[in-house]
């Protein structure tokens, strides 16, 4: 089973106005709109770009099925859509966004339609959490529950019954503020105790336009929440940039801890410096521990500009070893071991829901682990703990 565990499907009104007319990208703008239809008729009707930007018109329900064509041309069978909070975005003056509440609740709608449609689980939603706003905890915990704003409601399993709205948590410091910040505390608890798995920007970049804050990543302060909560399921996504101070970091987090994860979502370097990336990639599947967390992800459809879900496949599968210099080559068990294994591990298994069979996971054994909201977690050494959490 082929597991995406980084893309998106939120709608560009849920991105601040500031950076919609920064980057021309306001669809209500007059002169944004003109541009748009003159790039479509200067584009070819089959380009990247174009397909780009006839996804800024669409609404997210629109987008998660278009994403689901795309999950099915590249043969992948689950993708765990990250929700965005960029209200309080620090960079773009925050303000001027689709509400959050009225976000949840298209996602879980969307969520609902493709995997209604599909007849079996085909989108994880992670819900996203910013200190900033206020009742956060209550909102993002609720939510993990199958609950948070009115309106809201638990997602139908095609196979009958219900299952918890998000099954994970999306954490974006970049909109300004740490991870180690203590509001966030009762939710990494929570998560923790209940084996929910949270993915969080881990790149000295991302967002253009917010280069004053995307220090606020660093994985150093993962290792400050981590000393604290030294079970959360955590992906470090993105991996930083090859060669890069970071990676030393999150490596030795990876090292240090037994649910830390890292991903390959975004990278451009693929395209600019293929044989020191991919060779940096096998590297990794090759090296012990490392080569058991690092997840398969794409981050669509921020890149959908460069990629469709399954040309960015074939540049692991492919095109690193057709390119003249590159040359690198990954055997099948490599390309499973990202696609399939790890993402089986971080997302968990769903029998019931996905109509497939479910796999033990190597190095576990099955008495030790339990579903929790659709996530297998290791029960042995569990234990509630209570920290002095701020008022």
């Amino acid at each position: 089973m082929k597991i995406n565990c980084h893309c998106h499907i939120f709608s560009l009104d849920c991105v601040p106005l500031e950076f919609r007319k920064r980057f021309v990208l306001d669809v209500k703008n007059s002169v944004h709109r003109f541009i748009h239809r003159l790039l479509r008729i200067i584009l070819p009707n089959d380009s990247n770009l174009q397909a780009w930007i006839d996804l800024l018109d669409l609404s997210i329900s629109e987008i998660a099925h278009r994403l689901v064509q795309e999950m099915d041309e590249a043969g992948m069978d689950i993708s765990t859509p990250l929700m965005m909070d960029m209200e309080f975005c620090k960079g773009f003056g925050g303000g001027a966004t689709k509400s959050f509440q009225v976000q949840a609740n298209e996602t879980i709608e969307a969520v609902e339609s493709v995997n209604r449609k599909y007849g079996r689980t085909r989108l994880y939603p992670f819900i996203a959490a910013d200190p900033n706003r206020e009742g956060v905890v209550d909102i993002v915990i609720d939510a993990l529950k199958g609950g948070v704003f009115k309106g809201v409601h638990p997602v139908k399993s095609p196979k009958g019954g219900s299952q918890a709205a998000f099954h994970g948590v999306k954490i974006y410091p970049v909109m300004g503020f740490t991870p180690d910040d203590k509001r966030l505390y009762p939710i990494y608890e929570y998560c923790m105790d209940s084996g929910i798995p949270i993915t969080a920007h881990c790149e000295n970049g991302g967002i253009p336009g917010l280069d004053d804050y995307y220090h606020l990543a660093h994985p150093k302060y993962w290792g400050i929440v981590l000393n604290d909560f030294p079970g959360l399921k955590l992906n470090l996504a993105h991996n930083d940039r090859t060669g890069s101070p970071w990676q030393p970091v999150i490596a030795d987090l990876i090292m240090r801890y037994p649910n830390v994860y890292t991903d390959c979502s975004y990278d451009t370097e693929m395209m600019f410096i293929p044989r020191k990336y991919f060779r940096s990639i096998k590297q990794m599947l090759n090296t012990p521990k490392i080569q058991d967390r690092l997840l398969y992800g794409t981050d669509w459809y921020m890149g959908r500009c460069f990629w469709t879900e399954k040309s960015y496949l074939k540049w692991f599968t492919t095109y690193s070893r057709r390119i003249p210099w590159c040359r690198v080559e990954f055997t099948g068990e490599e390309i499973k071991r990202m696609t399939e294994d790890q993402g089986e591990i971080y997302r968990g298994g769903d029998k019931e829901n996905d109509g497939r069979q479910s796999r033990e996971i190597p190095g576990v054994q099955l008495k030790n682990i339990e579903m929790r909201a659709g996530i297998v977690v290791s029960t042995q050494g569990a234990g509630s703990r209570k920290l002095p959490f701020p008022k």
